[in-house]
């Protein structure tokens, strides 16, 4: 859960995303957008030197996709002296108003008018522009009435008809068998053909089990459950690799020594990557 889904759901929070205390006060005005960035005065109007983490979200205005009430795409933590006023740009990237289409199976952009906002937190919000934006016309990938739900964020009644829509196709059996990929997850080496791999999920699994039996279930523990193996490589700071991840999965499938020798090699790789990418960086200091 995050504040897509409860400020969707519109449900009250003790401390909002973003939200942090200060000695000080800022004013926000004289808001400028366009696709590529948002522009704004930031003032302290307090009695002491500060520092504001200033945000900037996009809303979409009557989707035709279900989209979250709001979506942070950028901020800035600015340090301003009592009194003084900057001009504070942040940037929108090409991401910033794009998202995952089940039917094109690809990236797209829907069209119409959406919400530039500017804020201290994502219910502090200080400014709002209008953006037209053009789309890529693609087809709308959900009936709205059969994924009610998801465009009200109201997810304690999801219908199976309901989350098909939002995979667009069936549901997937609840065990898994055969050749898994780096997509999938960890959870599901419970079908996998190397009996190491079944083994390590099976202590995860228990372990997992063990702490919901208590009534504290460890996040850490779930999340490692539940991550796909794609995310080893992104978690790991640069010390795994995908291809070490995609050879991890190999040896997942009962490819024992065709996988260890794609992560060895990927080690080596990656390290030597790792010190060519540090030599540039030490050049360019």
């Amino acid at each position: 859960m995050g504040y897509r889904y409860y400020d969707t759901a519109q449900t009250k929070v003790r401390y909002p995303f973003g939200h942090g205390l200060s000695y000080t006060q800022f004013s926000y005005s004289d808001l400028e957008v366009t696709e590529s960035q948002g522009s704004f005065t930031l003032k302290n109007t307090g009695g002491c030197r500060g520092a504001e983490v200033a945000q900037v979200y996009v809303a979409c205005q009557n989707g035709t996709v279900f989209h979250p009430a709001k979506e942070l795409k950028g901020f800035a933590k600015v340090e301003l002296a009592d009194g003084e006023s900057r001009r504070v740009t942040i940037s929108l990237d090409d991401k910033a108003f794009r998202y995952w289409n089940v039917k094109t199976n690809a990236w797209e952009k829907e069209g119409g008018v959406y919400q530039i906002l500017v804020g201290s937190s994502s219910r502090d919000i200080r400014l709002k522009g209008d953006l037209s934006v053009s789309g890529t016309q693609a087809p709308c990938p959900y009936e709205k009435e059969k994924a009610k739900c998801y465009f009200t964020g109201d997810i304690r009644h999801v219908t199976d008809t309901a989350f098909a829509e939002l995979l667009g196709g069936a549901i997937p059996k609840d065990h898994w068998s055969g050749k898994l990929t780096v997509n999938d997850a960890i959870c599901q080496m419970s079908g996998a053909k190397s009996r190491i791999a079944r083994l390590v999920c099976g202590v995860i699994r228990k372990k997992k089990e063990k702490k919901e039996r208590q009534g504290t279930p460890d996040l850490n523990i779930n999340f490692i459950y539940n991550m796909p193996f794609r995310s080893i490589a992104k978690m790991t700071q640069g010390m795994v690799s995908m291809k070490m991840a995609e050879g991890i999965v190999t040896i997942v499938n009962g490819h024992f020594f065709k996988g260890m020798g794609a992560v060895i090699g990927g080690f080596f790789e990656n390290r030597r990557e790792s010190k060519r990418f540090q030599k540039i960086l030490g050049n360019k200091s």
